[in-house]
């Protein structure tokens, strides 16, 4: 009986030992396994946000008309301008022989003999929809859905918001210095420019 006591007791510290050792490897691996999701996660993360988002010039308004384009193709859309004034700049200009502004509903579109371009559109006045892929552009389109749709834009590009309007930029394209600029009042789309500079 002497001779067993000794042996039971090193059968249990043996035991005792081995489950701490099997209950270190099984923390460890969870460690490890969580450490390489976070990993992962974060580099994702951190790559989806220096992805750079760019709102392409291919943009149509209510879904038929380019944002530029032939002057005969307007036609249909605005039978005639509310008022017309003379192109007075000498640079910022979108078409390169463009002679007249054009407003119509509160919109503003650059005109030369042959094209035409918006530079301002008014979504609450003029009640147009802009269609960039996917995306569609009103008056109802929210902050929120630019957040949603433009992640790493809102981010980076918005403004901070003052008497309840935001502005955002997005550029056309990676070689360009030109861009679009939404705003928004009380976190709805009323405005859409374009911005061409010298």
């Amino acid at each position: 009986m002497k001779n067993i006591l000794p042996l039971i007791l090193c059968i249990l510290f043996l035991s005792s030992y081995t489950t701490k050792i099997s209950s270190q490897e099984i923390d460890i691996s969870i460690i490890k396994k969580d450490s390489i999701s976070s990993i992962i996660e974060q580099g994702t993360l951190s790559h989806q946000q220096s992805d750079i988002e760019y709102l392409s010039e291919i943009i149509f308004i209510n879904n038929k008309y380019p944002l530029q384009g032939e002057i005969n193709i307007l036609k249909p859309l605005i039978k005639k301008a509310d008022s017309i004034r003379k192109q007075q700049d000498d640079c910022g200009y979108v078409i390169e022989d463009s002679y007249e502004i054009w407003n119509y509903l509160n919109c503003e579109i650059e005109v030369s003999k042959t094209e035409y371009a918006f530079r301002e559109i008014d979504l609450k006045s003029s009640n147009f929809t802009i269609k960039h892929k996917n995306v569609i552009f009103s008056k109802k389109y929210t902050l929120l859905n630019f957040k949603q749709d433009f992640p790493v834009s809102f981010k980076k590009n918005k403004d901070d918001e003052k008497n309840g309007i935001t502005t955002i930029h997005m550029m056309t394209h990676p070689l360009s210095d030109d861009l679009y600029i939404f705003t928004f009042r009380n976190e709805k789309l009323v405005e859409l420019r374009y911005f061409f500079p010298c």
